[in-house]
This record gives C-alpha cells, sequence and structure tokens, in this order.
C-alpha cells in the first residue's frame, strides 16, 4: 500500500465504510482492517482555539484543536488537524484563514469523523466552503 492509495481510499470512503469506537476514538476501516484513524485526547489546556471567530461565534464560543492520525498496521501515515466548536457539537476543518476555504479532502475527512451530523449546518453557520 502506498501512502497515495492509502489516501485516495480514506478520500473515496464514506462514513459507513468505518467502525468507530467513540470510546476509544478510533474509526477502523471495514475494507481493510490495518487501515485506522485515531482521535487523540484533547488537552483542554493546551488545545484551546480561540481568535478565530469562525471558530467562536456559535453559542458556546469554547473551541478545541482535534488531532486526528492515520495508521496503516502500525505505520504512522499522517495527522489531520480539526476543530471541535460549540461544546463539541461539530469538528470543523481548519480553513484557509484569508478565504475561509477547505479542500474537497479535507471536507471528505470531516464528513467520517462527523460522528453527530452536523458537519454543514456548522460549516454554514462559520462561513466555510468547500474550494472547487
Amino acid at each position: 500500500m502506498t501512502y497515495d492509495e492509502l489516501m485516495s481510499i480514506i478520500d473515496k470512503s464514506q462514513k459507513n465504510d468505518w467502525i468507530f469506537s467513540d470510546e476509544r476514538g478510533i474509526y477502523t476501516y471495514k475494507n481493510d482492517l490495518n487501515i485506522r484513524i485515531e482521535r487523540a485526547d484533547i488537552d483542554y489546556d493546551a488545545d484551546r482555539f480561540s481568535g478565530e471567530d469562525w471558530a467562536t461565534r456559535h453559542p458556546d464560543p469554547t473551541a478545541y484543536r482535534e488531532i486526528y492520525e492515520i495508521f496503516y498496521g502500525t505505520s504512522f501515515v499522517k495527522e489531520i488537524f480539526m476543530v471541535s466548536v460549540d461544546g463539541h457539537r461539530a469538528t470543523l476543518p481548519l480553513p484557509d484563514r484569508k478565504t475561509l476555504t477547505i479542500t474537497r479532502q479535507q471536507y471528505r475527512f470531516a464528513q467520517i469523523v462527523d460522528q453527530l451530523g452536523t458537519l454543514d449546518e456548522y460549516m454554514r453557520r462559520a462561513g466555510l466552503e468547500v474550494k472547487e
């Protein structure tokens, strides 16, 4: 498995292609059990995310950085930074600060980890758009 093959599998996958353990913060790809995504525990002091209106304009203005790590077997492949907003009601990709746009790949990844089904609603609230 190459890096590009792995990233293509993740990008083309659907949320229901993954087994999720909320308690462990682990997503396992059903079609290849060697592919997994692990959500790191949030450090509520070090991971506080502030200063960007798109992340803090929600009823609960507290936001936290979340780190997701992609593994193939025991090999670390990549980490992806997201932001948990509005009391953990949504997890949003980090946009380009000037344009508030995200890539299609960022959006597809966010769909996988969107456990509450709130991604699109919160992207609208935050003013984030997918760059075509």
